[in-house]
């Protein structure tokens, strides 16, 4: 087996629930928003937009907080990821 096997270098994943609540709320506000500006509703559409922009601000959030958590939790024993450089010079021919 190689010493560098793909399975080192992939992390496991588990994916946070309140991504995908986020992701949901975020696409119901926009689709909330459309509806209220075709029925010219532009006071309640102004408002969705601006709900929609913070939902996704969280949903952003989420997702950051949820990748650095994951990374923090890495063991040492899987914790270099790439492999270590060569000291040697290549040769030029």
């Amino acid at each position: 087996m190689n010493q560098y096997d793909v399975d080192d270098y992939v992390l496991p994943r588990r994916r946070s629930p309140w991504v995908l609540v986020g992701a949901g709320s975020t696409a119901a506000i926009l689709l909330g928003g459309l509806l209220a500006f075709r029925r010219g509703n532009q006071n309640l559409s102004q408002k969705m937009m601006r709900a929609r922009v913070v939902a996704q601000g969280a949903t952003v959030a989420i997702m950051a907080g949820t990748a650095g958590a994951a990374s923090l939790s890495v063991s040492p024993e899987t914790d270099s990821v790439a492999p270590p450089r060569s000291t040697e010079k290549p040769d030029m021919q």
